[in-house]
């Protein structure tokens, strides 16, 4: 069993190398700008007209920001592409036949939703958080499928790394995912501040 699994560990190991060995480039670069616009083009009209997207400031500070931003960068951003990106899927490089590529694509694709469901049923259960949220769901679809393309062009961890640490950033600071993640008592601090500020 044992000797079973060494294969699959080989496999991922390489997988890993080979992601975190391919560098940033500056076409990759405004690649990544080119599908973070389109995928902005697609998330934000649907989100702001669902109303699972409200036009928010959840900045605190710069000093609070800048921490939280970097913890958000290992996770979720490096963490959830290490897995669903670079784990599941071939490396570009590794030459397999685009229709099998898109066939881990969609396995991906599928587990990274799946994920969220999961997250929202045990992590932020009673929180509200919204991560079962058809809406939700939809627009991480969405990002995941642009995050797979970014990934099959490129193969790079840190690419994908990065563009899935701005839409959370974006999401979490401009557009009420703080009060999502936070649950009542984050909408409550949060409307308590407000108050003071208005006074």
């Amino acid at each position: 069993m044992l000797l079973d699994a060494v294969p699959v560990v080989d496999l991922i190991a390489q997988r890993l190398l080979a992601a975190f060995d391919t560098g940033l480039t500056w076409p990759m670069g405004l690649l990544g700008l080119g599908a973070l616009a389109l995928y902005g083009l697609l998330a934000l009209p649907f989100g702001l007209k669902s109303k699972f997207l409200v036009r928010q400031n959840a900045v605190a500070s710069p000093l609070s920001l800048g921490l939280d931003a970097l913890r958000r960068l290992i996770a979720p951003a490096l963490v959830e592409e290490t897995v669903f990106r670079v784990m599941l899927l071939p490396h570009p490089m590794a030459g397999l036949p685009s229709d099998r590529w898109l066939l881990w694509g969609s396995v991906s694709l599928v587990a990274f939703v799946v994920y969220h469901v999961v997250l929202d049923k045990t992590l932020y259960k009673g929180a509200e958080a919204g991560l079962s949220d058809p809406r939700f769901l939809l627009l991480a679809g969405w990002l995941g499928l642009v995050l797979i393309g970014a990934y099959w062009i490129t193969g790079s961890l840190w690419l994908v790394t990065l563009m899935h640490w701005v839409v959370v950033l974006v999401w979490i600071y401009g557009f009420g995912g703080w009060v999502r993640l936070g649950g009542a008592a984050a909408f409550t601090r949060q409307s308590r501040k407000l108050a003071e500020t208005e006074r």
